[in-house]
Formats: structure tokens, C-alpha cells, sequence
């Protein structure tokens, strides 16, 4: 029972941080994929500082292991997705692009029910219940503001729905090296491959690297802290698949959704609350219901 607990626990403490790291985006003007290359450096720093200290305090980093390949695609596909979300930021917004996103969820879910065999130690129909109350609250806090007018850019929820896809497999490439228990080996190849592929993605467009920017301006040191705020998003969140089934963690840091309305509405004046108050109200409340579904799942 303290397992489920300590699981349930670490999931949830993923899901703000994976709120978290989006913040950054709203206060920076940096280009989609400049952006996702300082991020992709934060978290690569964030990664040789853990495996430093971990090392000096005696942990045996095994950094050999033919299963980090998995961590190395992880890594390729991180690059894609997160420039995929952050073009839908700059299109939809970050509550609304975050809602579409989150039908990772579901793709993550299922893709390591069914491959890693989970029906036998799941209960398959409270996990169907949880993803539908969790993405039908996804789609009632999908407002758009009159303010947008016929400048809501629907072009965001196909670069979100991208984002969702490349998240959705990436779960399953980190479950794999999860179960070697390859944590912080992991963080470390999966980062770096991020970094390696933006560069690449970003020389074969540009070209060149001259437009990359200078390390120290705003812009890019707010894209690296939220590289370092997704080091931990992801730290717990394959943290948790030791303590509870994978489909089930993965399903509850998709409550982020909850974090990302909360900012929208009070922060960043993305939705308007008063005129919205029940379409959001009962999105939140579907949230909860999916979260206590999901309590009960696992036999």
C-alpha cells in the first residue's frame, strides 16, 4: 500500500512540474526550435549534474547498457514533440495547446497496457472510465476567448496533437529502460540525443548555427530553465512506474491540466473565468473523478 502511495505521489508531483515547465515559454519570443535547443541544454546540464552527484556519492552509472537506446529515441522524439507544442503555445495558447496535448495520455496508456502486459495486473475498464472523465475534461476547457475572433489558429491543435503523439510513444521507450532501473542513465542519454537532434534539425534548416543566439539572453535562459524544470518532470514521473503500473502513472500526469488552467486563467488571462465558469468548473471536476478512477484500477 505505501508503494501505491509513494507512486501515486510521484506521479502527481510530475504532473506540476510538467505544468511547470511550460511557464517559460509564455515570458520568452525565442524562435520554436532556438527555444527547444536551450531547453534541450538545460536539461542536459540538469542530467551530467544529477549523474555527477550521484556518482561521487558511490552510485554505480551504468552507461553501457544496450537498453539506453530506448533513452537515445526518447531523446529524438522529446526534440520533436517539444517543438511541436511550443509552435502550438505561440498559436492556441498554453492552456488551450496543453488540453490537446494531453491526449498523450491515452496513447501512452495504452501503448504499455498492451505491451508490457499490464491487463493482467490492471483493471482495464476503470482505466478506459479514468482516460474518457480525464480527456472529456480536456475538451470542455478548450475555450477560445471573442477577443481571437477568426484569429484562432487551429493550425495549434495539429502541432499539439503531434506534440501528444511523440510524447504518447516516448512513455513507452522510457518504460523500457525504467525496468532495468537505468534512472539517471536514462535522463542523461535521453537529453543529450535531444540536444544532438535539435542541432542537427536546426544546421540542415539554418543551414548554419549563426542564428542560434547568445547563451545569456533572456529568452534563452528562460528555455534552459525549463529545461531544467523538465529534468524533474520526467525524474518522477519514470520514478513512479517502480511503484505503480506504467499506464496508470502516465494517465495521472496528465492531471497537469488542472496546473495549466489554473495559470491560464489567473496569470496569463487566457480564459475568461466568469463567462466560462461552468464549462471549466465541470473540466476540473472530470479531472478529479479520472484521478479517483484511477485509485481503484490497479488489482
Amino acid at each position: 500500500m505505501q508503494n501505491l502511495i509513494l507512486g501515486y505521489t510521484l506521479a502527481i508531483v510530475s504532473s506540476i512540474f510538467h505544468t511547470l515547465y511550460i511557464i517559460p515559454r509564455k515570458l520568452s519570443n525565442q524562435k520554436p526550435k532556438y527555444y527547444t535547443l536551450y531547453m534541450s541544454i538545460g536539461f542536459v546540464i540538469s542530467s551530467i549534474l544529477i549523474c555527477w552527484i550521484y556518482a561521487i556519492k558511490g552510485y554505480q552509472l551504468d552507461l553501457t547498457n544496450p537498453l539506453l537506446i530506448y533513452a537515445a529515441i526518447a531523446g529524438v522524439l522529446s526534440m520533436v514533440a517539444s517543438i511541436s507544442l511550443v509552435i502550438a503555445i505561440d498559436k492556441i495558447g498554453m492552456s488551450r495547446s496543453n488540453q490537446w496535448k494531453n491526449f498523450q495520455g491515452p496513447i501512452g496508456a495504452l501503448l504499455i497496457f498492451f505491451i508490457f502486459g499490464e491487463a493482467s495486473t490492471t483493471k482495464i475498464y476503470f482505466l478506459f472510465l479514468a482516460i474518457i472523465a480525464i480527456f472529456s475534461s480536456a475538451m470542455l476547457l478548450t475555450i477560445r476567448n471573442e477577443k481571437e475572433g477568426e484569429a484562432f489558429d487551429k493550425k495549434g491543435i495539429v502541432y499539439a496533437l503531434i506534440s501528444a503523439l511523440f510524447y504518447g510513444v516516448n512513455a513507452l521507450m522510457r518504460k523500457y529502460t525504467s525496468d532495468a532501473n537505468l534512472i539517471y542513465e536514462q535522463q542523461l542519454y535521453s537529453a543529450v540525443f535531444m540536444l544532438i537532434t535539435c542541432l542537427i534539425y536546426i544546421v540542415i534548416q539554418d543551414k548554419s548555427m549563426k542564428k542560434i543566439g547568445k547563451l545569456v539572453s533572456k529568452d534563452n535562459s528562460l528555455a534552459i530553465l525549463a529545461g531544467v524544470v523538465y529534468y524533474f518532470a520526467t525524474y518522477f514521473f519514470i520514478t513512479a512506474y517502480k511503484y505503480i503500473q506504467g499506464s496508470i502513472a502516465y494517465t495521472i500526469v496528465q492531471l497537469n491540466t488542472i496546473f495549466t488552467i489554473f495559470f491560464g486563467i489567473c496569470v496569463f488571462k487566457e480564459l475568461a473565468f466568469k463567462k466560462n465558469w461552468l464549462r471549466i468548473t465541470l473540466g476540473v471536476i472530470l479531472a478529479m473523478v479520472g484521478l479517483v478512477v484511477l485509485m481503484i484500477a490497479q488489482k
